[in-house]
């Protein structure tokens, strides 16, 4: 009965870690797709590469062609609900699926050519898929180019550091392997009368000690296998047997891992409770050196529980937060910008000026253009903003972007009153718009020529960075609302704020004509303004979703610990219970000596780590604790009333 307690108890254990295998499994696809035979992913960023996006890429599938290495960019497909990913061969060179399969709920992705990267950014996140002979000669030419690389490469270090990023699948890790040690607990503690009473018929210590631990390895391997093979199955036919060489190493690895930890504590335990006659002589429960480490080790899985609730749940409000900030990409998913050929010069730059301006004219007119410039920290250093983070200039195209279906002329703004406005943002102000604006009127007669707003509610408008054209979410700034841009502001203004994607246009092709028309297509390209932006929110929202889904499983394995260890507490105290509950006592009366020792042992472990953590996470922290030591009396009765019915049929 023991040995299948075991292994029923140990299948439950690895049914939990096939689940947090499956999370991990997810996690792996969407960073190293397995369709596309994926080496290394490295992030390249051009801004100091002094090369043309264009000439960028032709270079880039040069070498992929040369090297073989199959280098493919990751970009997102901005139509439909822009959920899903394409992949762009960057080369000429190699032979790539249409369609890849993605683990998990990911819909699938397409593989397109080079062409689709003829309105795309240089800089971006690329996939080597081929071969990796050729890897230090691209290394070279990257730092040759002054581009900046980052990169991460598929191997089993790098699986794992994808897994000790996520606080809370480590933490899960944690305790299945507590959930294992308990296991061992119960494996020693009803093994132990039939150890001491081997030990008093003249077996070796040792040999009782192989046997007692050998056999524990057969049942929790047992266990294993029977779960391993089921999950490798299910994963072959509602994935693909594709992934299933991927899922089944990783599966491995973190099986070997758990199992390595569980046997080197049963050695260690066993050792601490080495068998022999002495016990039985002195009428002591044979169990009774195994009850203080049963004590440390509820003491430390509740520790575990307690310190790891409050950082996971605070991971997820962050990425569900930062999810919901990063999804207005999306709103600038048919949105363009104009990008000028690097070889032009300043002379060139100021030769079309005014071709820049009247496209954004004929732009405005068809309400196809949209500013939002927000001046960054260095810009702001000396300027005293009041309570405010900083200062911006949004046109009301930007308003309507960012405010889908929203009525008014200013949605999500409220008017700031001339003399709520810091001092320091009209002086800055005052002094620069004679630069900017086309009727080069400055100080306070610019001012009135524009209206003042700040945010009508906090931190519910992004705006974009100024130089950059980055998202950013202040949680109130001071709006300089301009409803008509090329009244307002000279060529030289307009033009460079395109140049660093703070102005965006409606639609590839409507910009693409805007462009022809004013005689511009040779010295600029429109390229999409939000890929990279998309790929960040898919990126957020699907994070946010790992985070929530490993906070659930976190959930599980801590109230199946809390069961196990009720459970092994049944069975260790069975004689005494059995007896009085025969002569008549109730349940709450048997339990409650153990029930309250939780309570006041749970009570001042709680306190002790908010005091360790300084208060951080206190409301939190307490909850768990509340909840887990309310959970205990049930989980309790459970066990116990279990056990004493299959003692009362001598199943037990």
């Amino acid at each position: 009965m023991h040995r299948k307690i075991a292994v029923a108890v140990s299948a439950l254990l690895f049914a939990l870690l096939a689940v947090a295998v499956t999370l991990v499994a997810t996690m792996h696809d969407r960073s190293y797709p397995e369709q596309l035979s994926t080496k290394s992913i490295v992030n390249l960023d051009f801004a100091s590469a002094g090369m043309d996006d264009a000439a960028a890429i032709h270079e880039l599938g040069a070498l992929s062609d040369r090297l073989d290495l199959g280098l493919v960019k990751v970009a997102p497909d901005l139509g439909g609900d822009q959920t899903g990913q394409v992949y762009v061969k960057v080369g000429k060179e190699g032979s790539f699926p249409e369609r890849i399969r993605r683990f998990g709920n990911d819909q699938d992705a397409t593989v397109r050519t080079q062409d689709a990267l003829a309105h795309s950014y240089a800089s971006g996140e690329y996939l080597i898929t081929g071969s990796t002979a050729g890897v230090a000669e691209f290394r070279s030419w990257l730092g040759e180019h002054r581009v900046i690389s980052k990169w991460s490469e598929n191997n089993l270090a790098g699986t794992l550091r994808l897994v000790m990023k996520q606080g809370s699948f480590a933490t899960s890790l944690l305790a299945a392997t507590a959930l294992m040690v308990s296991l061992v607990l119960y494996w020693l503690s009803v093994k132990a009368r039939g150890r001491a009473l081997r030990a008093l018929a003249g077996v070796s210590g040792w040999r009782i000690q192989y046997e007692d631990l050998t056999g524990f390895l057969v049942a929790v391997l047992l266990g294993a296998i029977g779960v391993d093979v089921l999950a490798v199955v299910w994963t072959g036919i509602s994935q693909g047997w594709t992934f299933v060489p991927k899922y089944l190493s990783i599966l491995v690895t973190f099986d070997v891992i758990v199992l390595i930890a569980t046997m080197a504590f049963a050695v260690v335990m066993s050792a601490a409770s080495w068998p022999g006659p002495a016990m039985l002589a002195r009428r002591e429960p044979a169990v009774k050196s195994l009850r203080k480490v049963s004590m440390v080790l509820k003491g430390l899985t509740f520790v575990l529980v307690l310190a790891a609730v409050a950082p996971a749940f605070t991971a997820y409000t962050n990425a569900r937060g930062s999810a919901e900030q990063q999804s207005h990409w999306k709103a600038l998913a048919d949105q363009v910008t104009i990008s000028f050929q690097g070889g032009m010069g300043e002379k060139g730059f100021e030769q079309i000026l005014k071709q820049v301006g009247d496209v954004v004219n004929d732009a405005e007119k068809k309400d196809a253009v949209a500013l939002s410039y927000t001046w960054d920290d260095e810009a702001l250093k000396d300027v005293d903003l009041g309570k405010f983070e900083t200062l911006a200039v949004l046109s009301p195209g930007w308003l309507r972007l960012m405010n889908k279906g929203a009525t008014g002329e200013t949605p999500g703004l409220t008017p700031l009153p001339a003399a709520e406005i810091p001092a320091g943002a009209k002086q800055y102000l005052s002094g620069n718009l004679g630069l900017w604006t086309r009727d080069k009127s400055a100080g306070d007669a610019a001012l009135r020529k524009v209206s003042f707003y700040h945010f009508a509610q906090s931190g519910t408008m992004p705006l974009a960075s100024g130089g950059g054209g980055e998202l950013i979410f202040p949680k109130d700034a001071i709006v300089m609302f301009v409803p008509n841009l090329h009244d307002t502001f000279n060529d030289d203004f307009l033009a460079s704020a395109a140049s660093s994607r703070n102005l965006v246009f409606t639609g590839l092709g409507q910009t693409q004509a805007l462009i022809a028309a004013h005689g511009l297509q040779r010295e600029t390209t429109v390229r999409y303004a939000a890929e990279e932006g998309v790929l960040l929110a898919q990126f957020t929202a699907w994070f946010a979703w790992l985070q929530a889904v490993s906070l659930i499983a976190l959930t599980i394995a801590l109230v199946v610990s809390s069961l196990i260890a009720a459970f092994i507490t049944a069975v260790l105290r069975a004689k005494r219970d059995f007896p009085l509950r025969l002569a008549g006592q109730q349940w709450r009366e048997i339990l409650a000596d153990r029930v309250i020792v939780e309570w006041c042992v749970g009570i001042g472990l709680a306190a002790m780590i908010i005091l360790l953590r300084r208060g951080d996470g206190a409301l939190l922290i307490a909850a768990a604790a509340v909840l887990g030591l309310l959970a205990a009396p049930v989980t309790h009765l459970l066990a116990t009333r279990w056990t004493f019915e299959n003692v009362s049929r001598r199943r037990l």
